[in-house]
């Protein structure tokens, strides 16, 4: 009889012949994966407000795949992301941040912490500023600063943003200027008082602009404390695309004193990312969709948001929305939409029109709703002659009815938009018609 000991020894002696591999398993132990993810490099922030801070960085590599990163304040994580930036939120004004950045794999394997990096958050030294001069040269400046047709520079601002932004128009037009100097301090804006001493009687302009510090580019927007047309907005969407209609808005809101001017903050194909909105454009080469710095072709924009809250709280506004184009043999010299093919009760275009004519009568002329059969530059997927049309989803739906309240003005650069001598005649046809 064989004993337990005495088999034992036999199967020892067995295995120590045998080609076949005795392990309990039966089988090779699957490998596992103890390599870490690089460490994350060159973090930054923009945007730092009071309590927020934009924080980014370059992608670690891992031999299987990075999954997610950790964003520390010294030793203290903070959030998780799964992509190379994230907007840090509740932080407390004044007051330095450490931050750094972990990687970590689908094995749990995290890498060493990137370089720190430290930043102050802005203080609250929310107060109005004060400027004086010409307010053409004041807001030409900005426009010359802003950046160009790439960067990234543009970054859309959130929903909770938007809100706040919302706040802060309100209280400019109520001039309750110490809540408006507040909000605005939060969103990396400031607010300044700024006396016209160019103009007899002098006149008093609030101009909400983006901190130099700041990196938002979400435009510049100027109110008129004494206007004389207060129903008139003067916008400009492209100011560094379509050449000088930024400067020509300019011009046009200090001659005409209109309620308020729009400008937007970068060139229009500054940011990679596209617009989620329907229409498409070559402007930034081949034909493709708009991108979230190009204000007329987005919602989720603080250009978007003012002219939703002038167009609800400016008894009969009317928003003139200037462009340019390059003219083509068939092309007109001006090409005018109300934003739809329909005739409002009062028709601003065709009176634009008419006044412009009478300043220029070698210019020649296409309005969309007049011109029916015109499709070139007319304006349909504009987000803002959307909203002010009462289109049922700004976004992605073309107006099918008019609320008269919307002129989109493309214009032939040498006779309109080329210096001075042009803009005079758009402004005296606003003063005209306004």
């Amino acid at each position: 009889m064989i004993t337990n000991k005495k088999a034992f020894i036999i199967i020892v002696i067995l295995c120590s012949f045998l080609v076949f591999n005795c392990s309990s398993g039966g089988g090779d132990d699957e490998e596992i994966d103890i390599s870490a993810p690089t460490i994350p490099t060159n973090l930054q922030a923009t945007n730092i407000t009071q309590t927020t801070v934009n924080l980014s960085w370059s992608a670690s590599t891992d031999n299987v795949g990075v999954s997610s990163y950790s964003i520390y304040n010294n030793n203290t994580a903070l959030v998780s992301s799964v992509n190379t930036s994230t907007t840090i939120s509740g932080l407390t004004e004044d007051t330095t941040y450490n931050f750094k950045v972990t990687a970590r794999d689908a094995a749990g394997n995290v890498s060493n912490f990137s370089s720190t990096l430290s930043v102050t958050t802005e203080a609250d030294n929310s107060t109005l500023l004060t400027a004086s001069g010409d307010i053409e040269n004041y807001i030409g400046n900005l426009i010359d600063t802003f950046p160009g047709n790439s960067g990234n520079e543009y970054s859309a601002p959130l929903l909770t943003e938007l809100n706040t932004w919302n706040t802060v128009i309100d209280n400019i037009l109520q001039e309750n200027l110490t809540n408006a100097v507040a909000d605005a301090g939060s969103l990396g804006y400031q607010i300044t008082e700024y006396t016209d001493t160019t103009i007899s009687p002098n006149q008093i302009f609030y101009i909400l602009e983006k901190k130099s510090s700041q990196s938002n580019y979400w435009g510049t927007y100027v109110f008129s404390k004494t206007p004389t047309r207060d129903n008139l907005v003067l916008m400009a969407p492209h100011s560094k695309y379509d050449t000088n209609t930024g400067k020509e808005a300019v011009y046009c809101f200090k001659n005409t004193l209109a309620k308020a001017l729009f400008i937007n903050g970068t060139h229009r194909c500054n940011s990679s990312e596209a617009s989620s909105c329907s229409g498409s454009t070559s402007a930034c080469g081949s034909s493709a969709s708009y991108r979230i710095s190009d204000l007329a072709h987005t919602t989720t924009s603080a250009y978007q948001k003012t002219t939703e809250n002038l167009f609800n709280n400016v008894s009969n506004s009317v928003f003139v929305q200037l462009h340019g184009f390059a003219m083509q043999p068939t092309d007109p010299y001006v090409i005018m939409s109300n934003g739809t093919r329909e005739t409002p009760t009062t028709d601003y275009a065709t009176l634009l029109k008419d006044a412009l004519f009478a300043e220029d009568n070698m210019l020649t002329f296409k309005l969309a709703h007049i011109d029916t059969d015109w499709d070139r530059l007319i304006g349909f997927t504009n987000t803002q002659g959307r909203l002010i049309n009462n289109s049922v989803n700004h976004c992605s739906s073309s107006a099918t009815t008019t609320s008269g309240r919307f002129i989109h003005v493309e214009q032939e650069r040498t006779r309109l938009r080329e210096n001075e001598s042009g803009w005079i005649k758009m402004s005296n046809a606003l003063k005209n018609v306004f």
